[in-house]
Order: structure tokens, then sequence, then C-alpha cells
């Protein structure tokens, strides 16, 4: 469920993949490999998707890490 979610939230923003990754200092591809679950996000890429998205630890926690916790 943790990457639906990333991609629900892009999509909410209005942003293509290729947005993202440029706001990233990514490359369009490995985004898209991120995005889709064949290459993992470094720590580092977390805390910048999470600035870009607006995601709370809860939506970090769920997208990256696979936990369900209480709010």
């Amino acid at each position: 469920m943790g990457l639906r979610i990333l991609k629900s939230k892009r999509a909410l923003f209005g942003l293509t993949q290729v947005k993202v990754a440029n706001m990233m200092g990514m490359n369009t591809k490995t985004y898209n490999l991120k995005e889709n679950g064949r290459v993992d996000f470094s720590l580092e890429e977390v805390v910048k998707i999470s600035k870009v998205l607006n995601l709370n630890i809860k939506e970090v926690n769920e997208i990256f890490l696979n936990l369900d916790i209480e709010n």
C-alpha cells in the first residue's frame, strides 16, 4: 500500500514524476524506479520528498517503513 500513497499524494499536488525528480535533484528514470518500488529511497531522499509532498510522520511511516501507527 505504501507506494500507492506516495503516488496519490504526488497526484494530489498535481505533480508529475518529472517535476518531483527535478525538485529532488534526481534523474527522472531513477525517481520512477524508486516510486515503483524497484529501488529503495535513501534516508536523505525520504526527507527531501517528505518536504516536497508535505508528508506527515504517519504518511512517512506508511509509505517508507510500512508501519501502521496510531495517531
